[in-house]
């Protein structure tokens, strides 16, 4: 099995393309968690870019490691589970392995070995992952 990503730097620029406007809020103490106002609300995801995090309006990608998928039974949305965000939306194929969920004008990028249905319901591993140049 080849690795997710070779480095941050590496991940944006091959998926560079669906990054998304946000508004970015650092958490305070130095915590890689950033609160991040999104097309879909509020979410809280880990910077992969390098410190520090910017304040303000951003371009950036999402990125979450599915730990289960189904065909979605539920309404669109991004919903907190704990540490861990269920996606429900349309997906498409971008890569072997890696697809793009669309969950209420969120896209995220989703690592994904195996099918995913059109509309889909993904239970990702935490934490969601945000990239930024």
């Amino acid at each position: 099995m080849s690795p997710v990503e070779e480095s941050p730097e590496e991940f944006l620029a091959r998926f560079a393309a669906h990054r998304v406007e946000v508004r970015l809020y650092p958490e305070p103490w130095g915590s890689p968690l950033l609160e991040v106002q999104t097309p879909a609300g509020f979410v809280y995801a880990m910077d992969r870019g390098a410190p520090p995090a910017p304040v303000g309006e951003a371009r950036v990608l999402f990125h979450g490691l599915a730990r289960k998928v189904a065909r979605a039974q539920g309404k669109e949305g991004v919903f907190r589970e704990g540490a861990a965000y269920r996606l429900v939306g349309t997906a498409r194929p971008l890569e072997k392995g890696f697809y793009l969920l669309l969950a209420r004008g969120l896209p995220v990028v989703v690592h994904w070995e195996g099918p995913m249905p059109e509309e889909a319901e993904v239970l990702l591993w935490p934490p969601l992952m945000l990239f930024r140049e």
